[in-house]
């Protein structure tokens, strides 16, 4: 992406074959069909779709078409292949909105849950919904150090029916806690929990996570 210049301040997803980037002032730009580094021949172009950031977006399809779920800062757009000149489409779901960090958004059998300011909302890409939380609600944002937002992140846990948010708790810089949904149950429940990322492989048995610390003394080359 640096080489060709592309901008993308509020991150990048795929929905294949398009490379998609998230831009300021609402810009959203996608690659030429199959070359993720091409954005200025064939399929490429950009729009600004909304008035604020966008910075999160997750692929979603709809039937043999891409297509794909944005957050911006205050509201949430869906973004649909139509072909033609203008290739995509981008409407808006809901213009009341709100996000609380990037990673904190997850896909669940094909709805997409997160974290807002002050409440936890989910959509089926056609209309957005307060998740209601009467359970650890006041207890999850009064606690939240609100300065290390960016630090919460979601996971699922399919094999229970969960959805786990992990958020930094009183002055910690690192995710120490976590809110847990159950969709199964319809309830919340909470944790003691330190970690600084995770996620549900489709290929693992269990799911992977890391350490809220830099350890200096353990190294690993992913190849």
């Amino acid at each position: 992406v640096t080489d060709v210049k592309a901008v993308t301040s509020g991150g990048l997803f795929c929905t294949a074959p398009y490379t998609v980037l998230l831009g300021n002032d609402g810009n959203v730009t996608w690659s030429d069909a199959n070359a993720p580094q091409d954005y200025s021949a064939g399929d490429a172009g950009s729009a600004r779709v909304t008035g604020s950031k966008i910075v999160r977006g997750l692929p979603m399809r709809t039937g043999i078409s891409s297509g794909g779920i944005l957050w911006s800062l205050d509201s949430v757009l869906r973004m649909d292949w139509v072909g033609g000149s203008s290739i995509f489409k981008f409407s808006h779901i809901s213009t009341k909105s709100s996000i609380l960090s990037q990673r904190g958004v997850i896909e669940y059998d094909g709805k997409w849950y997160w974290a807002g300011i002050d409440r936890f909302m989910v959509t089926n890409g056609v209309v957005v919904e307060e998740l209601p939380n009467d359970m650890n609600l006041n207890w999850f944002f009064d606690n939240l150090n609100f300065d290390q937002r960016q630090m919460v992140f979601a996971m699922k846990m399919p094999r229970y029916g969960e959805i786990w948010w992990f958020f930094p708790f009183g002055d910690s810089d690192y995710c120490n806690k976590a809110v847990i949904y159950n969709l199964r149950l319809k309830t919340w429940y909470d944790t003691d929990i330190t970690r600084s990322f995770g996620f549900t492989p489709s290929n693992f048995r269990f799911p992977v996570m890391t350490d809220s610390q830099p350890n200096d003394h353990f190294s690993l080359l992913l190849t």
